[in-house]
């Protein structure tokens, strides 16, 4: 059968455009669908729009403590609308360099919502509600998620996405939710010297990450002057409830916030696909195959749409999967091999197995950590070290690295690495052989393991 295109790829966030682009790299012609502004999500309400504001903040904080590097400023003026200036700017740039990707890669573009007709069928519907029908060897879903609680603005009560494009200043900011979403939005109000409090439901902050992130997260935090409270339950207000709001905490304490942000759990965007055209669910995240493949052969879900592991680099890894099967090549999703990062300040790093996932899966394992003072290629550090977490699961019987942690400003660099040895079974003692560019983060990586090495020998 003669089709429009090879792959069809409906949404341009984190997950599609990766896709679109090494499909259209790869030779197939491929079409991308986006409703909105292309980089979806992961631009403009994401990753890349938080970590805008979070430069802002950053640079904000090194300019008012100037004066330990020398420099002082007499008069420092700022404000939040300017930073969603440089936030509307930097997110433009990067959908406009990403265009002249896919214009690059020949990967064809075309606006409207996509909505699926059969498994080989893809209608699209402008904002003039004109349809046309294309159709492809493959279609791969990549309509990302939103965040799951609605928001009432009228009542001041925001999700992120809502929080994100609002250019208000609230006097106090009350945070639902404890997850990344929630400690980097606390963190940048708090470097705007906006009263923060935030609220989580379990026992620790990042419950989902190693124990040690959450720990240095709630450390960083309090350092800044961010009130938290764990084990903290509250009751959401009803999307269409008049301000102003009332939460009442367990301690009997009634607080009536300026402005609240609801950061918790995200639901996929997956209402408009017309799933049930192919007998896909239509509700709920798409199940899927290591493959990224849905019950569908030809339909492929990747990204925050399948639920797996809501983060970009799991999005373009799932592209590639998608990609390579599509290709006839062999290919596997495996969560816990893909390095992750949380932009929070600090960065938060990690891949392969946390200590307790080890020690679970039967692995008698060294744990490597120590948190030291870094001096990086950033010349700052060389005036005031950076404060830096790193954690080695080490399997005791062969040495192999099992899974890393690291929470610094260079937590990235330091994974990355850690990342390619775990991927290429390359033991703990090789790479503490390593000769690396010094001062580095990566270089207090092999030295960290050296000492570690050392002690152990003269045990």
């Amino acid at each position: 059968m003669s089709y429009n295109y090879q792959v069809i790829v409906i949404g341009s966030g984190s997950a599609g455009k990766d896709a679109a682009l090494l499909a259209a790299r790869a030779g197939k012609r491929t079409l991308l669908i986006e409703s909105d502004r292309i980089g979806g999500t992961g631009v403009h309400r994401g990753c890349h729009a938080v970590r805008a504001l979070r430069a802002c903040a950053t640079h904000y904080d090194r300019v008012v403590e100037g004066d330990r590097l020398g420099v002082y400023m007499d008069l420092i003026t700022t404000n939040w609308p300017t930073w969603l200036e440089v936030q509307h700017r930097t997110t433009g740039r990067m959908a406009e360099q990403l265009s002249r990707a896919l214009d690059r890669a020949q990967a064809e573009v075309k606006f409207g919502k996509g909505a699926l007709f059969d498994p080989h069928t893809a209608v699209i519907t402008d904002d003039l509600g004109k349809k046309e029908t294309v159709t492809g060897e493959f279609i791969i879903l990549a309509t990302g998620s939103r965040p799951a609680f609605a928001g009432n603005e009228k009542a001041r009560v925001f999700n992120s996405d809502q929080l994100l494009k609002s250019s208000l200043v609230p006097k106090n900011l009350f945070v639902i939710g404890g997850g990344y979403i929630g400690c980097e939005l606390a963190a940048i109000f708090r470097a705007r010297k906006v009263p923060v409090t935030l609220v989580e439901a379990e026992s620790r902050l990042l419950p989902t990450w190693d124990q040690s992130a959450g720990d240095r997260m709630r450390e960083v935090l309090e350092l800044a002057g961010v009130q938290i409270l764990l084990k903290e339950k509250v009751e959401l207000p009803s999307p269409d409830q008049d301000g102003p709001i009332h939460f009442k905490l367990r301690n009997g304490v009634v607080t009536t916030p300026d402005l609240t942000l609801v950061a918790v759990g995200r639901t996929p965007n997956i209402e408009s696909l017309n799933l049930g055209s192919v007998g896909l669910p239509t509700e709920g995240f798409l199940e899927v195959n290591a493959q990224m493949q849905t019950k569908v052969p030809s339909i492929f879900a990747i990204g925050d749409l399948n639920g797996i592991m809501l983060l970009d680099s799991a999005a373009f890894a799932q592209a590639r999967v998608a990609v390579q099967t599509i290709l006839g090549e062999k290919a596997i999703f495996e969560p816990h091999w893909i390095p992750r990062c949380l932009h929070t300040e600090p960065p938060i790093a990690a891949a392969g197995w946390t200590e307790a996932e080890a020690t679970a899966a039967g692995h008698q394992v060294d744990v490597i950590t120590e948190t030291l003072p870094l001096i990086t290629d950033d010349d700052a550090t060389m005036i005031e070290p950076d404060k830096n977490l790193l954690k080695l699961v080490v399997q005791s019987s062969t040495g192999r690295i099992l899974g890393c942690l690291a929470i610094g400003s260079r937590a990235a660099e330091v994974v990355n690495l850690t990342s390619t040895a775990i991927r290429n079974g390359v033991t703990a003692q090789t790479l503490a052989n390593l000769s690396l560019i010094h001062p580095s983060a990566s270089e207090a990586l092999v030295r960290l393991l050296q000492d570690h090495f050392d002690r152990y020998n003269r045990c």
